[in-house]
């Protein structure tokens, strides 16, 4: 094909497809600058900026390979005979919770930019040169000890844990985990971030959190080992497969981001051994698939259950003001009697693995059934889901607040569906009715601006009205034939009821175990 036919064919494409549209993205998205940019195989001379505002968001730059390897990797486990490495329920659920992680950011930054930006400018101790590329390399190596520093601390240093938790929430190890990030972990990292403000200049300091958190998407694989020899200074999936673990030995180990130096200088490396494989979740696995419930409930338990935990006997397990301070801010596996020992500003387990049980081989991984219809109507949304993210993260700078809360609203509510059908709630269908009554109201009057009748408002307002319809008339056959009631539901568990089970838990305060919230796991040790 000679170039003037190549010029034709984009023509013909960029006259079909919008900038903004879905296809449009995944067609000029999926180039190699991209591809080897996941791998951090970027120079100074292409990333050095003087000024913050010319620093890309790479993260939207790379979400399309990002897409296009999670189906290629799920088509390699497929075809392999490793079907039981992926689940459709947990991966929507993961990539889910990416989308929503990036809706709490500004712009699509880090929220440590802001006070970054304000250190430098008036605290900093150091100007190096921002267009020096030792400048450029000295900030990798500092970020990478930077994020090793703050991924421990969101780990080990008490309420902290419950900033990242959902990310270790899947039982599941594939590319897809790699999104399932927490909405406000930022708030953890941020002290870390802006150590480096009193010397790095903020552009180059934004282009290595974006990469460091690039880099660490292709670790989530159970495709690829150490990589040896390159995994004598490089992360690799192998040593991450360990940090995501629930065996006793994975527990509290390797945090590093970029390099695995770090956790072989402070003793928190573990290899991972072939007789011994990871078993991946917590110890005491979420078991649902709701996201709001994910993304915040041990926050909440950390800051205000666990301190109040009594034992079988009805005596508080925390008896003194100290002990009860103590569980907020020690480690989340802290427990009276428990040795722990000074790191950085923290306090870490001597032995982190002490009171977690060896997981059960096999591991019963929480899938519960569901009809394929259902699976094939959570898919089919899911896509909408995306499409409608990405033109989100396109304009969302140029939208007004009304409607950027409505979109982060319509976000949330899709994914709430999603974790109510997955989890065969009896009120899913309650919530896709209220969704798509929504989306209705929007768009519809949305067709009295500017822009009036387009041809993709007419395809939303037929889609999310013949949804409307359908989830109507099921609600009302299943209500007159009495099958629409409480008694399907599968209710949620929390970090105290027992695995695998399915009923409703007792109130931490009378839970027969004392709920020992280890830092990647919550384990349980009996009286």
């Amino acid at each position: 094909m000679n170039e003037s036919d190549v010029n034709a064919t984009l023509s013909y494409f960029d006259s079909v497809f919008t900038p903004t549209s879905f296809a449009y993205r995944l067609y000029y998205r999926l180039d190699l600058t991209n591809l080897r940019h996941i791998f951090y195989l970027i120079s100074p001379n292409e990333t050095i900026t003087e000024n913050l505002d010319d620093v890309p968001n790479y993260n939207i730059e790379v979400s399309a390979w990002w897409m296009a390897l999670i189906f290629l990797e799920f088509i390699v486990c497929r075809v392999s005979g490793h079907e039981d490495r992926y689940s459709l329920n947990d991966s929507i659920t993961s990539i889910c919770a990416g989308m929503l992680s990036q809706c709490f950011k500004f712009g699509g930054r880090t929220i440590a930019i802001f006070a970054y930006v304000f250190i430098w400018n008036n605290f900093r101790i150091n100007e190096l040169p921002w267009d020096s590329p030792w400048t450029w390399i000295f900030c990798l190596i500092f970020q990478d000890f930077m994020y090793y520093l703050g991924h421990r601390a969101v780990h080990e240093a008490g309420f902290f844990w419950g900033l990242h938790t959902i990310h270790h929430s899947s039982e599941y190890y594939n590319l897809s985990t790699a999104l399932r990030q927490a909405a406000i972990q930022d708030l953890g990292l941020a002290l870390y971030d802006v150590i480096q403000a009193f010397w790095i200049p903020p552009p180059i300091f934004l282009v290595h959190r974006y990469f460091s958190e690039i880099f660490q998407f292709w670790l989530h694989t159970s495709l690829l080992g150490d990589l040896k020899p390159l995994g004598y200074v490089l992360n690799s999936p192998s040593y991450h497969r360990v940090h995501h673990g629930r065996n006793p030995y994975c527990i509290d180990r390797n945090y590093g981001g970029v390099l695995i130096i770090w956790d072989k200088m402070f003793k928190t490396f573990a290899a991972e051994r072939p007789d011994d494989p990871p078993i991946y979740g917590l110890v005491t696995n979420e078991r649902n698939f709701n996201q709001v419930w994910l993304q915040f409930h041990t926050l909440k338990e950390l800051l205000f259950d666990k301190w109040r935990m009594k034992n079988e006997k009805g005596e508080a397990i925390f008896n003194s003001f100290t002990e009860k301070v103590k569980a907020v801010f020690y480690p989340p596996g802290y427990f009276p009697g428990l040795e722990t020992k000074q790191f950085f500003h923290w306090r870490s387990l001597v032995d982190p693995a002490a009171g977690v049980p060896e997981p059960e081989k096999p591991a019963d991984k929480y899938d519960p059934p569901l009809e394929v219809w259902k699976k094939l109507y959570c898919t089919g949304h899911f896509i909408l889901l995306l499409c409608a993210f990405m033109h989100f993260e396109y304009d969302r700078l140029d939208l007004s607040w009304l409607d950027f809360t409505l979109k982060i609203a319509f976000f949330v509510c899709t994914m709430q569906m999603f974790g109510a059908f997955f989890d065969r709630r009896w009120f899913a269908p309650l919530i896709e009715i209220f969704r798509c009554g929504g989306v209705i109201i929007y768009i519809v009057v949305k067709m009295f601006d500017e822009l009036g009748v387009k041809p993709n408002r007419l395809f939303l307002v037929t889609v999310f009205s013949v949804c409307a319809i359908f989830w109507m008339g099921y609600v009302i056959e299943r209500t007159v034939g009495g099958h629409f009631k409480l008694s399907g539901a599968i209710f949620p568990t929390s970090a105290c009821a027992n695995p695998g089970s399915k009923e409703v838990p007792t109130p931490i305060e009378k839970a027969p175990q004392i709920c020992v919230v280890s830092s990647n796991v919550f384990a349980q040790e009996k009286e």
